[in-house]
């Protein structure tokens, strides 16, 4: 009973390595992490640019079958070879996937919807119906489009595509959100700087928007302070700040103050030249939305004929 037990259990074992068993195929295909693997809250568009290859056969019917052809079947139903560039557009709206595709070599233009599993899309013409099933990504997607069966047109072909360019929405508008916040920060902190406030605020004032001219160091706002200031002679002193970079270093300016105005400001990385506060830094400019307009407005159309000269047949 022991040895008749550990023969079934090898057996078992030895199907379990061989391909396309039951028991190797219990376990779905799943994409190996990485950082161009789309997270399943990814909201955001994909284009890809490559090409396609395969075959396509178009039904012909009456006087389409009269017409002069190398085909030698009855039905005239012989395959077609088609294959040429491929542009894809993928909007990405969490598990749901948009899109549309235009083609060259005999391939018809159209949209796509469907869904994807991590880096698995599997995607409907919305024409014809035909499957693009593949793996999709940041850098690429690559995979197969399959007709339905009984569709008069049957396609088969194989493409690829490498990622050209990606947007995402939500890092779209981060950066939107932090650009405005800087330009109304920016305005307030001009307000100040041109009030009748103390000159310790106006120069922290002047200190802040300078530094959004930086450009290899940020300021780091909170450890901004005045930490000393020189004896006033005849209406004139000099107030100095300290405060953190982003970099983990640390900086300092220096004002130079006459009769409770700030004349021109020194900073850390200048030293020796004292310049006029800058009331007009480069700040980002908000991202504009019609740059990649979303392909959320896709509606489902009717079903159209597709014309057999969009295969050269």
């Amino acid at each position: 009973m022991f040895r008749m037990g550990l023969r079934a259990t090898l057996l078992l074992f030895a199907l379990s390595l061989q391909p396309g068993t039951a028991v190797a195929q219990q376990q779905p295909y799943k994409s190996a992490p990485g950082p161009e693997i789309l997270p399943d809250n990814f909201h955001g568009k994909v284009s890809y640019f490559g090409n396609h290859s395969g075959e396509v056969i178009v039904e012909r019917t009456g006087e389409s079958r009269k017409t002069k052809s190398d085909c030698t079947r009855p039905d005239q139903r012989c395959p077609k070879r088609i294959g040429g560039s491929l542009q894809v557009d993928l909007e990405f709206d969490g598990l749901v996937v948009r899109g549309s595709f235009r083609g060259s070599g005999g391939l018809h233009d159209s949209g796509l919807i469907g869904r994807r599993q991590g880096a698995q899309c599997r995607l409907f013409d919305l024409t014809d119906g035909s499957v693009w099933a593949g793996h999709c990504d940041r850098d690429g997607f690559v995979g197969t489009v399959k007709s339905v069966p009984g569709a008069a047109t049957q396609m088969s072909l194989n493409f690829e595509v490498v990622g050209t360019k990606v947007n995402d929405y939500a890092e779209r508008d981060r950066r939107r959100r932090e650009a405005l916040a800087a330009q109304r920060r920016s305005e307030f902190l001009r307000a100040v700087i041109g009030s009748n406030a103390p000159v310790d605020e106006r120069f922290i004032a002047a200190i802040e928007l300078d530094a959004y001219s930086w450009r290899y160091d940020r300021l780091r706002v909170e450890t901004l302070r005045i930490v000393r200031r020189s004896k006033e002679r005849g209406g004139r002193y000099q107030i100095e700040a300290e405060f953190e970079l982003s970099s983990g270093g640390r900086g300092w300016a220096r004002a130079q103050v006459d009769r409770e105005s700030v004349v021109c400001v020194e900073f850390w990385d200048v030293q020796g030249k004292c310049r006029a506060i800058n009331l007009s830094p480069q700040l980002p400019d908000p991202e504009p939305y019609d740059d990649d307009k979303p392909l959320s407005s896709f509606v489902m159309p009717k079903a159209l004929p597709i014309p057999r000269e969009a295969y050269g047949v």
